[in-house]
């Protein structure tokens, strides 16, 4: 499934300081995201993501880096973590499901022992909250999808908000399109990007 959207971010650090921005994002099987923000019509951030690797491209002002690289990289765990959870999640042969009333806790455990649990939504069947745990049980990142609408057909969240030890990051998505075409250049990083480990 590819999304494309226009988003307004809200990045947070963990001293409470936080940024408004508006973007665009398109996202394809794959674990293929790319990430585009603005401030006063101003690109501040550029994030793609591929199964190559990340690329940033941030401000090239030393104190314009020195604010946006922090976020940037709160919002690639975003990008990495919302394509691993959106992706083949649910297709998993080894998925334990809990019954917990009016949801369900589907879990699995990943190779390098993180464990993944998701709440799902009973009545509706939608994911409500992605948890990732560490291999000691230490909860590491969430991920929460709300204000569900139907696209093209399909149930798809309008907002996530995910919380992890770099921050939050708020992001409302606007003008969604499920399955669309995408350009054929949509995945391919700037050449000032610079690749992240």
């Amino acid at each position: 499934m590819t999304v494309s959207a226009r988003a307004v971010l809200t990045l947070t650090r963990p001293d409470g300081q936080s940024v408004r921005l508006e973007g665009a994002v398109v996202m394809a099987p794959q674990g293929r995201l790319r990430l585009r923000a603005w401030k006063f019509n101003q690109a501040v951030l550029d994030l793609t993501l591929t199964s190559d690797g990340l690329w940033v491209m941030t401000p090239d002002d030393p104190s314009g880096r020195e604010k946006v690289l922090p976020a940037s990289l709160s919002a690639a765990r975003l990008g990495r973590e919302w394509a691993l959870l959106s992706g083949s999640f649910f297709d998993d042969p080894n998925l334990a499901v809990r019954d917990a009333g009016d949801k369900l806790v589907v879990s699995k455990a990943l190779e390098d022992g993180r464990t993944v649990a998701c709440d799902v939504d009973r009545r509706t069947l939608t994911p409500r909250r992605y948890r990732m745990f560490d291999p000691e049980g230490k909860l590491r990142f969430a991920l929460t999808l709300s204000e569900y609408g139907l696209f093209n057909g399909i149930p798809w969240p309008a907002r996530l908000d995910a919380t992890s030890g770099e921050g939050k990051i708020g992001v409302r998505l606007n003008d969604v399109e499920l399955n669309g075409e995408l350009a054929p250049n949509a995945f391919k990083p700037p050449r000032r990007a610079e690749k992240q480990r």
